[in-house]
């Protein structure tokens, strides 16, 4: 990390030592690469500065996958289900063939718990350390991308300035003050296009596929207690449904969910008794 902050550090260096020597003559090609230079490359490596390069990268897959990530709800219930059909005389070895062909993630460990036959406090609490882990992961990336909203303005001002030194350095030379004032506008001008047109759109969509993954982490909580349970089917089914369907009275203005255990049908039903 030390050494990725250097790196970051010299080439944020280089760049603003280029916007001071490059010359542009007119408005082209040359100063549209100059002022995205300052800004895209200044906000790229600012952030590199303050988060791993992992980090910036798995935030970006996490963009991809919000993206393609319709309908994930529907299949986790429907898993779960298929899952309690298999589970129903609480053969192991049967569930055990059964995550093998479960993707990486909280539902699979969970079922791997149940497989390692832990008992059912040990399996509610690797669930809820694991889901707090997720939603962390998610929280990280959303905060990038924040902060990248933020510096691309700033960096486009700081391209500005620069551009507007090298206009007062040429002011007995009107010739040489097109290229320079184009490139001052054309920083202010990435600046604002990158933090409100590509930067805050996609911290938004994150903000709404944590929103939805919040609701999945806890219906796969849920879930695999019932399964350890031995909950018949169609009552799993019938529970991660009403939660699905009460999820759009959550508020969402409320600070980041610490991803609780929702208390389970049994204990639910005990303390109505």
């Amino acid at each position: 990390m030390l050494l990725q902050a250097i790196c970051s550090f010299v080439a944020l260096a280089v760049i603003f030592l280029l916007e001071f020597n490059l010359e542009v003559t007119e408005m082209g090609l040359a100063s549209n690469f100059n002022a995205l230079l300052i800004v895209l490359g200044g906000t790229v490596l600012a952030t590199l500065i303050a988060h791993p390069r992992a980090q910036l990268t798995a935030t970006f897959r996490l963009l991809r996958r919000s993206f393609a990530a319709g309908g994930e709800v529907d299949s986790t219930i429907e898993t779960i289900v298929n899952l309690a059909r298999v589970f129903r005389n609480r053969d192991l070895r049967l569930l055990e063939k059964e995550v093998n062909r479960l993707p990486p993630g909280l539902l699979r460990i969970g079922v791997e718990s149940i497989c390692y036959q832990y008992s059912r406090d040990n399996i509610e609490q690797i669930m809820q350390r694991e889901a707090a882990a997720a939603y962390n992961r998610y929280a990280t990336s959303h905060k990038i991308l924040h902060s990248m909203a933020r510096l691309a303005p700033a960096l486009g001002l700081a391209g500005t300035i620069v551009s507007l030194i090298r206009i007062f350095s040429h002011i007995t030379d009107p010739q040489n003050l097109i290229g320079y004032m184009a490139v001052a506008l054309l920083c202010t001008f990435y600046g604002v296009i990158l933090a409100n047109l590509f930067f805050a759109p996609l911290s938004n969509k994150l903000k709404e596929f944590m929103d939805q993954e919040e609701l999945r982490l806890q219906m796969v909580q849920e879930g695999i207690l019932d399964l350890y349970d031995s909950e018949h089917p169609r009552a799993i089914r019938y529970k991660l449904e009403t939660l699905m369907q009460g999820s759009g009275t959550l508020d969402r203005t409320a600070p980041p969910p610490k991803v609780v255990l929702l208390a389970s049908y049994e204990k639910a039903r005990g303390a109505n008794g």
